[in-house]
């Protein structure tokens, strides 16, 4: 159920846009361009079979996710949860729905049961870190995407939003700098946008 794992546009933009680097342009980005070997995603390769009916309800509480309808959303969720609690989707979008009610405590409650359930759901870790960081909790949001990338390296989304936390929050620029460049290598088409944030980047690292 990966594929349905996340509301569009929560995990892979790193929050608002007011959270991201300035982009610059002009400027060529310079690193190790060098093709790399992608490494298959663990969760995508597990052999859960998932009965349609269960997809259909869970692409339901998803709809109601993107139309904001936290109730009717937790409410579908709860209900997937209690009759397949093996899953570990429904958990992550209950720590979403949560997160997104301000109920903090079950927030964190539902993305730590999430990853019991699955330690290898990549999206629960990526969630439960963007959570950590709009909490202020920047070193507990540093492990949740280190653990993430322990699971999948190749895990974009973590990569991304690891180089937004080190470069804006922690003030780590040169390990902002690695993971922007690793987005670059696991992207199948150009990515201006984070070419500009490493243009920016290497700008005021140089200007010290």
């Amino acid at each position: 159920m990966s594929a349905l794992a996340l509301i569009a546009g929560c995990a892979a933009s790193g929050g608002s846009k007011k959270d991201k680097p300035a982009a610059a342009a002009e400027v060529s980005v310079d690193g190790d361009s060098s093709p790399i070997e992608l490494i298959p995603n663990p969760y995508l390769a597990q052999a859960v079979k998932v009965p349609p009916a269960v997809q259909t309800e869970y692409r339901n509480a998803l709809v109601a996710m993107q139309s904001e309808d936290w109730s009717l959303a937790e409410q579908q969720l709860l209900d997937l949860h209690n009759r397949h609690p093996e899953l570990s989707g429904p958990l992550v979008n209950l720590g979403i729905v949560s997160w997104r009610q301000e109920k903090l405590a079950d927030a964190e409650t539902f993305f730590t049961r999430a990853l019991t359930a699955n330690p290898l759901n990549n999206d629960a870790y990526v969630q439960f870190a963007l959570f950590l960081r709009e909490q202020g909790r920047f070193a507990d949001a540093e492990a949740q995407y280190l653990k993430a990338l322990e699971v999948w390296p190749h895990n974009a989304a973590a990569h991304r939003n690891l180089g937004i936390l080190y470069d804006l929050y922690m003030g780590k620029f040169e390990e902002a700098l690695k993971h922007y460049e690793m987005v670059l290598k696991l992207s199948p088409t150009p990515n201006k946008e984070v070419e500009g944030w490493i243009i920016d980047l290497k700008r005021r690292m140089a200007a010290g």
